[in-house]
Formats: C-alpha cells, sequence, structure tokens
C-alpha cells in the first residue's frame, strides 16, 4: 500500500515538473521568436536563449531525480529501522561467552543427532551426524534442497536446532555468543555451474 502511494507520488511529481519544465520552455522560446519576427533580436540571440534553456532543464530536471532518490532512500531506511528493532527469533543465552580458537589448536565442529525444519511440515535434516576435523578443509554437495545451505545457517545460529547439538571445541553453540560464531566462521559458497556437469 506504502509502495503505491509512493510510486503514484512519484508518477505525479514527474508529470508536474515536466509540464512545468516544458511550459517555461515553449514560452521563452515562444517569446525569443517573437522578438526575432519584430526585429529586437537577432537570429544567433535566439539560438543563445535556445542554448541557455537546454542548460537549464538538464540541472533543473536533476533536481527532480535527486529528490525521487532521497524519498525512495527515506522509505528503505524506515525498512531498515524497522527491521532493526524487531525481536531476535534467536537469541543468546544469558551466561554465553565468547567462542575463541587460537590458530595452532584450530577447533572441530561436531553435529549429533540434528534435527532440523522450517515449517513443521517438512522437515530437512533427520538425525545428521558428522565431525568437521580441526584445520580440515570440508565440502557439503548435494541435490538442491536437501540442507546444505540450511548446515551453514544452523552452524551460524541463524536458527535453533530442534533437537540434537552442534558443537565446537566439545561445546553446544548455544553456549556462545552469536557474534562470536560468526566471526571465527568461514564458508564459501559456490555457484552450482562450477560443480555441474
Amino acid at each position: 500500500n506504502a509502495a503505491v502511494r509512493s510510486q503514484s507520488s512519484l508518477s505525479l511529481l514527474n508529470t508536474g515538473q515536466s509540464l512545468i519544465i516544458a511550459t517555461a520552455v515553449t514560452l521563452i522560446l515562444w517569446r525569443a521568436t517573437q522578438g526575432v519576427i519584430d526585429g529586437s533580436m537577432s537570429l544567433g540571440d535566439l539560438v543563445l536563449v535556445n542554448s541557455f534553456m537546454l542548460q537549464l532543464y538538464v540541472p533543473l530536471n536533476f533536481l527532480g531525480v535527486l529528490y525521487r532518490e532521497i524519498k525512495q532512500s527515506l522509505a528503505d531506511m524506515e525498512k531498515l529501522f524497522s527491521l532493526l528493532e524487531q525481536n531476535k527469533e534467536v537469541a543468546d543465552q544469558e551466561n554465553a561467552q565468547a567462542l575463541q580458537i587460537s590458530e595452532q589448536q584450530g577447533a572441530a565442529i561436531r553435529f549429533e543427532a540434528v534435527n532440523f525444519s522450517y515449517e513443521s511440515k517438512r522437515q530437512i535434516l533427520f538425525d545428521v551426524d558428522f565431525t568437521i576435523p580441526a584445520g580440515s578443509t570440508t565440502a557439503v554437495v548435494g541435490h538442491s534442497g536437501s540442507g546444505k545451505s540450511t548446515l551453514s545457517r544452523l552452524l551460524f545460529r541463524f536458527y535453533d536446532i530442534q533437537s540434537g547439538s552442534i558443537q565446537i571445541q566439545d561445546r553446544d553453540i548455544r553456549s556462545y555468543t552469536q557474534s562470536s560464531l560468526r566471526n571465527a566462521n568461514g564458508i564459501d559458497p559456490h555457484e552450482t555451474v562450477q560443480y555441474n556437469d
């Protein structure tokens, strides 16, 4: 509803601005042409007036574009601030600690009997068990919709699992702060065309 109103007001602004500028240019050129006809202006003066009008038209039109951009940016900022004010679906525990990993030691990641679904009717992960040893590089491959992206979202704690546990350094990731988890993890998502036959 707000988007429709915003678009309507911007369309009205475009039409009004174009009408005002076109009317002004037409009147000034008409007056200059009358001056050439009655001899008070030369043909060179008419060309000069026409050049001035073109030089004025571009900046005046740009003001309208600038206004539209500012109005759109303000609407986007309003949406952003409303998103920032929403409560988090996944919150840190009261006694959550920062995850600290030394470069020499690294940290193993373990999924134990993890079950997860975005919707109650469609479960994505069923009793997932695997370990990623510290310092190793691991690739997760599978068909579209098999849960590859879900694993990374769970590891970053964008969502909480329904059952099981995800552990880093033999501690459940829910005992760490989300910001420290996200700073410590790295994922390299590749486009499917790179691996598709």
